[in-house]
């Protein structure tokens, strides 16, 4: 695992430098044509059953063989695991260490195409029952011929009051803005509980050209005998050509969200 130094990093509205890891376990580029993009993301609860989750991404038909991986929740060690057990390169960073955990709590992106030019934006409003910073984790996938910006978002829960969480909203919305890439993918927790949240942040990203591609996949958690659809992922210059999420998978309280996406 490498170390990157943060210091030259755009950052955005953060208190902290966050944690930054890179490595690289997948392939350094390729001649293959590539007509799609397969996407997960995947909020693993904790970063604690990354071997389950390593385990899904290389078996589960949905998941195998996806070109980008979104992970968040996890710690600098799960996601060199998960990377090392999968074969993609990584970017990983943290704004801090979880209460609960004792271990750093961040994003990453993965990719089995390499990876460069990683940005952190830390998000405003820290969780008013953890003082938890949130961030959204970006980096440039190489697909040879074309390049893709990924980012990987984790908001905060709707405890944070709904002016400060559509905040954070703007300030992603914002980050991607300043980077104008031709084709874009965020995808992540949202923590969007209702229909209503799940729409504000909509509306948002559709100012800047990203629909949301994984719009009709499914709740990604149930909880107390209620499902939710708190992830999600918008595209921008990317076709949409399927979505959905798995169930039965043990490995986290969320479903990875997966969609496919036309060049």
């Amino acid at each position: 695992m490498i170390h990157v130094d943060v210091g030259s990093m755009k950052l955005m509205n953060g208190s902290h430098e966050p944690e930054v890891h890179q490595g690289a376990h997948g392939g350094s580029g390729s001649d293959e044509a590539v007509s799609s993009v397969r996407v997960v993301t995947w909020n693993i609860q904790f970063g604690v059953e990354v071997a389950a989750a390593a385990e899904a991404l290389l078996h589960a038909d949905e998941l195998r063989s996806a070109d980008i991986v979104l992970l968040q929740e996890m710690d600098e060690v799960g996601t060199e695991s998960i990377a090392r057990s999968v074969g993609l390169n990584h970017v990983f960073a943290s704004s801090g260490v979880h209460t609960r955990t004792g271990r750093h709590f961040g994003n990453a992106v993965l990719s089995k195409w390499p990876l460069r030019d990683p940005d952190v934006v830390m998000l405003s409003h820290r969780s008013a029952v953890q003082g938890q910073d949130r961030i959204a984790v970006r980096a440039t996938v190489s697909f040879g011929e074309f390049d893709v910006d990924a980012c990987s978002v984790h908001t905060e829960v709707p405890s944070l009051s709904p002016p400060k969480r559509r905040r954070q909203f703007e300030e992603i919305a914002e980050a991607t803005e300043r980077w104008v890439p031709d084709r874009l993918i965020v995808g992540g927790d949202f923590n969007t509980l209702t229909a209503r949240g799940a729409t504000l942040v909509s509306q948002r990203m559709l100012r800047i050209g990203a629909a949301r591609v994984s719009d009709g996949a499914g709740a990604t958690l149930r909880r107390g005998g209620k499902e939710f659809v708190l992830d999600h992922v918008f595209a921008r210059g990317l076709t949409p050509l399927g979505c959905g999420v798995v169930r039965g998978v043990g490995a986290s309280d969320h479903r990875p969200l997966w969609v496919r996406l036309g060049i």
